[in-house]
């Protein structure tokens, strides 16, 4: 089954072109309005991009509502930051570390050598060697905080990990466990698939535990932009397609009656990456996430 929302996702831009397409694209345009075709989108449908939180507002409560998560201990939420799950827990944690002393430690600080200033006032050996502990104290501190900035400089900042939708389990009093984490893209750009296998590569590299499954949703009807991110690298687990159906639909009435080359090695590619589970239906993606 198809994702239920989808639908109110689609439209057409101010251009009259489907907010699915890249309209300088003429294969991209024809996809996109034979898959509303199929799915039922009346031409006059206004729509713009869903790239964002609407997006991702959409399929989180979906998921949530599909799954009755909050009743089995599964959160699902838009937008979540990875260290705010056990296996990531680490990440960013330079990002907390200050060069300078604290301000807490400042105030200490000055508050005891104003108090030990008042009841050290003689004899003067006594005034001088409070002095120098001050400045010896005062000089390490200042040391230490060129040291601790000279290091954060060399390691540089680090980028904190953020995924579309998480779906996780949660562990009290531990971190919840991330389970599943979703990059959603209504359509693709070569730079948008490359951001999603980014992702799925920083996940892997920087758990401290399971791999949570990583996958891709999208909207995209054009079959060789699924194929880079379901292609086979490994960084991305598959490609959940919103509407599959609608889009087999448009594959078949776009490239069904051509006998090109070309037209034929598409639709030859895009039964390929459904049959080898590299692009699935949403509603995968729902019965997977009820397994936890």
């Amino acid at each position: 089954m198809p994702a239920s929302f989808a639908k109110e996702l689609c439209g057409y831009r101010d251009h009259g072109k489907p907010n699915t397409s890249d309209r300088t694209k003429a294969d991209s345009v024809a996809l996109g309005f034979a898959m509303f075709d199929a799915l039922g989108v009346p031409r006059d449908t206004p729509g713009q991009d869903e790239t964002g939180l609407p997006f991702a507002q959409k399929v989180a409560a979906d998921l949530a509502a599909r799954l009755s998560a909050a009743e089995r201990g599964i959160e699902v939420a838009p937008e979540g930051a990875v260290n705010t799950f056990q296996q990531y827990r680490h990440v960013g944690a330079l990002a907390d570390i200050a060069a300078d002393p604290s301000p807490a430690f400042t105030k200490a600080w000055r508050r005891l050598t104003t108090e030990a200033r008042k009841r050290i006032a003689a004899p003067p050996s006594a005034v001088d060697r409070l002095e120098q502990l001050i400045a010896d104290v005062e000089s390490a501190t200042a040391s230490e905080a060129q040291l601790r900035r000279r290091v954060l400089d060399e390691i540089g900042a680090e980028s904190l990990l953020k995924l579309d939708v998480v779906v996780a389990r949660t562990q009290p009093p531990r971190l919840a466990e991330l389970e599943i984490g979703l990059s959603l893209k209504w359509s693709l750009r070569t730079d948008r698939a490359q951001d999603c296998r980014s992702q799925g590569a920083k996940l892997s590299a920087l758990r401290r535990g399971r791999m949570p499954h990583f996958a891709a949703v999208t909207m995209e009807p054009r079959p060789y932009m699924l194929n880079l991110l379901g292609g086979g690298s490994g960084d991305v687990d598959c490609v959940y397609h919103l509407h599959l159906p609608a889009l087999q639909a448009a594959i078949d009435e776009v490239y069904g009656n051509r006998t090109d080359k070309t037209s034929q090695r598409i639709v030859a590619g895009f039964q390929r990456l459904v049959e080898q589970r590299r692009v699935r239906d949403y509603d995968e993606l729902v019965a997977y996430a009820a397994t936890l």
